[in-house]
């Protein structure tokens, strides 16, 4: 394994050293790749759910839904289609060009199928004797493994193993790891005591490294091709991106600004959000309020919208396409951008197995599918936090069940909150404005919640007409067509 005694700066020099000892080769494999911009893969952290893309199409592999922690694939890469192991379980999965991890159940270690040139089928090797991860990441052409938690004197340092392309080495690092998350060409990890983020590799094509923001505290990371972005810790849970939109200018001469819709994926939009993912130009978040999806950043011309009426668990990216699992009784996935798999007929967990309780903000997810087998594991999900106008949250989130909200009825007025998003509503029988009671009774009309998120296209932002000093108005247009105020 080597010296366990240096420390993250001490590595972050050596990395360097060796990428400029090898530069000359590097530099040749990299202008061949830029010559297959559409081709590159899938990136991020460990999910039930993943998704690779290479020259042989792209693939989309989650979790089953049933509880047997088997992975169901579907796409048009052979080699991952037909190498999908049938019979071994996996706590969760990863991937990247032209190929797919897991961490299986049983030792917890990294199994991969595919047909990368850099990772062996299998379990990758070197594998240390007895060594077992907690979580797994992959680049382009890379794996990366977060070592379960040493003990005695070495409880303070932590080991990231790495496998594939100029990554094949151990890494030690001073300090506990709560999350790693590996990009392109380069990785990254999250300090569970301080929340700060590190990275390493190569980041000639990135800057991710020289753009860390040091004061910057995060709940969670998320790498995509050559940018990172994180939920920040606090109240308003707002996503915050670093790192590079496109790639070099040989790549962006190759893409007619036609087919761009010209986005910066450094500049995330202010909703709050409970997790993010990134592509190689663009991310993704689950929204804090009613689990909608919002993206940004370069897409496409001829992409598909990203879905403004849908609910999700669990979301992953691609490079230029993003799925994610419908928070729905079906369980199932539903994806958007360009070139993702046309058929994803079954339904996937929303989420991965944990053994631990579920942690202040989250609840455990109860459903008929029993997506955890072990009568000790459970999926926790985040807790959904702020409320539109004209709604106000019935119960709390529970280690059970996530928050419940209603519609306000006549008799019941908004007030302003200090809750992320300003426009969050809590019950409080009264009158605004008594001598109004009469009109707005002879004018109202009552609507369920479902019947209003979807005149208003989920509460979001573009429906947003007005905000006041306790409410905010959104413009909506009912099943009939009549235009309404909410």
């Amino acid at each position: 394994m080597g010296d366990l005694s240096y420390s993250v700066r001490d590595f972050f020099i050596r990395v360097v050293l060796m990428i400029g000892k090898w530069n000359g080769g590097y530099l040749v494999q990299f202008v061949v790749l830029s010559d297959l911009w559409w081709l590159v893969s899938g990136l991020g952290s460990m999910s039930s759910l993943a998704i690779s893309y290479g020259e042989d199409g792209p693939v989309f592999c989650g979790l089953k839904s049933d509880g047997s922690h088997l992975v169901n694939c579907y796409g048009s890469n052979p080699a991952i289609i037909y190498g999908t192991p049938a019979h071994l379980p996996f706590i969760g999965l990863t991937a990247g060009d032209g190929f797919v991890c897991g961490l299986l159940l049983e030792s917890n270690k990294p199994y991969c199928w595919g047909s990368s040139g850099y990772l062996r089928p299998g379990v990758p090797q070197p594998m240390m004797e007895g060594a077992e991860y907690v979580e797994i990441s992959a680049g382009d052409y890379h794996l990366c493994g977060l070592r379960k938690p040493s003990t005695g004197r070495h409880r303070n340092l932590s080991v990231i193993d790495c496998w594939g392309y100029n990554m094949t080495r151990n890494n030690v690092f001073d300090g506990q790891i709560q999350s790693i998350s590996a990009g392109s060409e380069f990785n990254c990890g999250l300090f569970s005591e301080n929340k700060t983020v590190f990275c390493w590799g190569d980041e000639a094509s990135s800057r991710v490294i020289s753009l860390i923001p040091q004061e910057m505290r995060f709940q969670k990371i998320s790498a995509g091709g050559y940018h990172v972005c994180g939920i920040l810790e606090g109240a308003d849970s707002k996503a915050f991106c670093w790192g590079r939109s496109l790639n070099l200018e040989e790549e962006i001469s190759m893409i007619s600004a036609a087919y761009l819709n010209q986005g910066n994926v450094d500049f995330p939009p202010s909703d709050p959000m409970l997790s993010v993912v990134g592509g190689k130009f663009h991310a993704c978040g689950i929204k804090s309020y009613g689990r909608g999806v919002i993206c940004w950043g370069y897409t496409v011309k001829r992409s598909t919208p990203t879905p403004t009426a849908i609910k999700v668990y669990e979301i992953a990216a691609g490079n230029y396409f993003t799925c994610g699992i419908l928070a729905e009784k079906s369980l199932l996935p539903v994806c958007w951008g360009l070139g993702f798999p046309s058929s994803l007929p079954l339904a996937a967990s929303p989420g991965l197995c944990e053994t631990a309780p579920c942690p202040p903000g989250s609840y455990e997810f109860f459903d008929a599918h029993a997506p955890c087998k072990s009568p000790d594991s459970h999926a926790c999900l985040p807790c959904s936090n702020g409320c539109p106008a004209e709604m106000y949250q019935k119960m709390e989130c529970t280690l059970k069940s996530d928050r419940t909200v209603n519609a306000r009825q006549n008799n019941q007025s908004a007030r302003k909150t200090t809750a992320a998003g300003g426009c969050s509503v809590s019950k409080d029988n009264g009158k605004i404005r008594p001598d109004m009671d009469e009109i707005k009774l002879r004018r109202a009309r009552t609507f369920t919640y479902e019947e209003l998120e979807r005149a208003t296209g989920g509460f979001r932002e573009e429906s947003l007409v007005g905000k006041g000093s306790f409410s905010c108005v959104y413009k909506g247009v009912l099943k009939n067509g009549t235009v309404v105020a909410v």
